[in-house]
């Protein structure tokens, strides 16, 4: 029986090394015929190929950011269901729920003070709210509830209250359209061969994108709060006329009735575009943009040319169209398909109400103040009964005492000022290594894993991927990597201009928005070219450059960075 076996897996042996260097030569001859094929292939199809296989790199991380706003709303819309807001943390604020979602913290580390919050029946006692709770835990230390501020609200369906829930999705959108114009502009930096035109191109595209995902997403939000009203029995505002642009404002934002989609649908009441100048300006720039540099590729490298549905100057009169819109009767929409193994976003922070053993009381003498909104006529409605205490005087100092070592020592590696690392820390997270805001961004120096954090991967580690955001909560990593960008923003990038002063105005600048949209608030041409820029910041002095950024800065978000930055390098010198 043995002897049998033995013969059988002798056979086996045979036929497979008979068979396997057959297959080889078979497999060897396929591949010379596939690599002979790509050596006669066209090099415009070798273009094409590349592009797209850039298309496809860039996309994976976009679709990672896609899931996290996908998930973002998710959690708002639940949270608006019970509080009537969808409060989320922020990169300088944190927001903890409980398991039941009845209980919110807020911990304001720019504004320096701690809320509790309960969420009780409309005929429940106040008082009682907190059910015997006396302190409230931040960061380790215990404070005292007892003298605390107390404020009463009811939950608030109100027209008002739903556009500050729309303007979240306006503010982060523009926050990511910020984020795809650095990404472009390192893109073009990085000399790929890549022309100037895709690249622009598909930074439009991809706004022109976000743009269009908003009107679900608001629309979602406006048919939210009408049904809460009608549960509720809160009468709907009386509709009036839409004003001009410049006579109303909703959040900052314009509120301009779009006539023509009116008329173009018998099944909507009313369109409301709501589309900031700010972000009208830059896409219409961007479409600009990829014009003038179809013009130079095609007439610098005729044999390489931009994809064929670049945007021509018909289809940029068309792209206006889409805004940041609300449908007053929206219409139910399919989410966007994500990455299947994209990474998943951080768990929903809990609340622990766990004292530690030290007591730190700094608070007001009690006061309460009752908020009333419309107020419900059913019984299911509820209200909000809130905590505020200050955060100790030196919460603040403290917590910026714990990265100072850290960043002389990165700062000393890379050059740059000491002081500016920590204003720049301040401003982003208030020193907080586990922050997160809605673009996202990361850590103490809220960093973007695929533009910021590329850059340095590829520049100084040699590393030509994006940085994870696990990296980034690790606040060694996350300093050097905010440090070791501004020292590219300051050699590199903007290494033309001359003056320290109006340099470190611009690299301030550069690292909210990037180098290209600081670039276009010289050139009157609006490109991203720096050294064309840096000529007409040369001719003017630092004070000039500073208010001449204040004034002609693509995104007001920015502005307000730029001021929030300078005036507080001082506070570390």
């Amino acid at each position: 029986m043995a002897t049998n076996k033995i013969k059988a897996l002798a056979v086996c042996i045979a036929v497979v090394l008979n068979v396997v260097p057959g297959l080889a030569t078979a497999d060897s001859f396929a591949e010379l015929d596939r690599e002979a094929k790509r050596v006669n292939q066209p090099q415009q199809e070798k273009f094409a190929e590349f592009y797209q296989w850039l298309d496809n790199y860039l996309s994976e991380y976009e679709a990672w950011r896609d899931e996290y706003t996908s998930n973002l709303d998710k959690e708002r819309e639940l949270l608006i269901d019970q509080w009537g807001s969808g409060e989320v943390s922020d990169s300088t604020k944190s927001v903890e729920y409980s398991d039941s979602n009845t209980v919110k913290k807020v911990v304001d580390y720019e504004g320096n003070t701690a809320t509790i919050s309960v969420l009780v029946d409309m005929d429940s006692d106040s008082a009682s709210a907190l059910n015997g709770l006396s302190e409230l835990e931040v960061d380790g230390q215990i404070l005292s509830l007892e003298n605390a501020n107390e404020a009463i609200a009811y939950v608030d369906y109100s027209p008002e209250q739903e556009k500050t829930e729309k303007q979240f999705i306006i503010d982060q959108i523009q926050m990511q359209m910020r984020e795809l114009d650095v990404q472009a502009e390192r893109l073009i930096r990085s000399n790929t061969g890549i022309p100037e035109s895709f690249i622009y191109e598909r930074a439009y595209k991809k706004k022109i994108a976000l743009l269009q995902t908003a009107a679900p997403r608001i629309a979602s939000i406006s048919e939210q709060f009408k049904a809460k009203r009608k549960e509720l029995g809160i009468p709907e505002p009386v509709k009036t006329e839409p004003k001009k642009a410049d006579d109303e404002k909703v959040g900052g934002t314009a509120v301009i009735a779009n006539k023509a989609d009116v008329e173009s649908s018998a099944k909507v009441e009313q369109v409301v575009s709501v589309e900031s100048d700010e972000t009208k300006a830059n896409v219409m720039a961007d479409a600009s943009t990829i014009t003038k540099a179809n013009a130079n590729v095609e007439a610098k490298s005729p044999g390489v040319v931009a994809p064929k549905e670049s945007a021509t100057q018909t289809e940029v009169t068309d792209t206006r169209k889409p805004s940041l819109s609300v449908e007053e009767t929206p219409k139910k929409q399919t989410a966007t398909e994500l990455a299947e193994q994209s990474p998943k976003p951080q768990p929903k922070p809990q609340l622990t109400q766990q004292p530690t053993p030290t007591v730190v009381s700094d608070v007001e003498p009690a006061k309460t103040v009752t908020v009333q909104a419309s107020k419900p006529s059913n019984n299911a409605a509820k209200k909000v009964v809130s905590y505020k205490v200050k955060l100790p005087e030196n919460a603040l100092k403290t917590r910026a005492s714990t990265y100072q070592p850290l960043v002389e020592k990165e700062s000393e590696r890379w050059e740059i000022d000491a002081a500016l690392v920590m204003a720049i820390m301040h401003s982003e997270s208030s020193f907080r290594p586990d922050a997160k805001s809605h673009v996202p961004a990361f850590g103490l120096m809220q960093v973007v894993p695929n533009s910021a954090g590329h850059d340095v991967n590829k520049l100084f580690r040699k590393i030509d991927s994006p940085m994870s955001p696990t990296d980034l909560y690790v606040p060694p990593i996350n300093v050097e990597t905010g440090t070791a960008y501004l020292n590219i923003l300051d050699k590199r990038y903007l290494k033309f201009v001359t003056n320290d002063e109006a340099r470190l105005y611009c690299v301030i600048a550069a690292y909210n928005t990037g180098a290209g949209n600081v670039a276009k608030a010289f050139n009157k041409d609006r490109s991203t070219n720096i050294r064309k820029a840096a000529v007409v910041i040369n001719s003017m002095t630092p004070d000039e450059v500073y208010n001449h950024l204040l004034e002609n800065l693509p995104y007001d978000e920015t502005k307000n960075y730029l001021r929030k930055v300078k005036g507080r390098i001082s506070m570390y010198q």
